[in-house]
């Protein structure tokens, strides 16, 4: 009998196309009954998100379009983590790039991206988050940033949809004992 969980093996891997620290790689692997299939996984540099609330309990959030789902969403702020850059200080810098604010950033957890790709990301919460500067979003960012208090998130963004970064927020809110 086949054991239905053990790993594959990978025959070839080739990358089709490499953009903005992000790849797709078509990859021919061996399944553990011995046929050869054909998948394409992401590649991505490993990120993170901060669920970061201001010292009233607002949740600082950047909204904006998004061009995968073609819909203006809300997010938390965050981004890739750097070659040699540690995930707490980059955080902490796309917290004050994309919403101007800064606070205390903790580890909330980590999690996959998804099951077809290899990107970790970091989940963060930071409290005690006030402005100390105006935005410095990158090229492609257009953002809004927006704060709501954190009862009106959980209901009114989380749970239906509108954020990108939902399993970040679960572990940051867990953490912070705000489900």
């Amino acid at each position: 009998m086949t054991d239905p969980t053990a790993s594959w093996h990978e025959l070839e891997r080739t990358t089709v196309f490499s953009k903005f620290g992000r790849s797709v790689d078509r990859v021919d692997f061996e399944l553990p009954d011995g046929r050869r299939e054909e998948f394409y996984l992401k590649r991505e540099r490993p990120a993170g998100a901060v669920l970061a609330l201001t010292p009233d309990r607002r949740v600082i959030l950047a909204r904006q379009y998004r061009p995968g789902p073609d819909h203006v969403l809300y997010e938390l702020p965050g981004g890739f983590i750097e070659p040699g850059e540690e995930a707490v200080d980059a955080i902490a810098r796309e917290l004050l790039e994309e919403t101007g604010y800064q606070g205390e950033v903790h580890a909330a957890g980590r999690y996959w991206h998804d099951a077809y790709s290899d990107a970790r990301r970091y989940a963060f919460f930071a409290t005690d988050c006030v402005k100390i500067a105006e935005p410095q979003p990158e090229r492609t960012e257009f953002i809004d940033v927006v704060t709501l208090p954190v009862d009106e998130f959980r209901t009114r963004i989380l749970r239906r949809g509108e954020l990108t970064d939902a399993a970040a927020a679960y572990l940051a809110l867990d953490a912070l004992d705000l489900l």
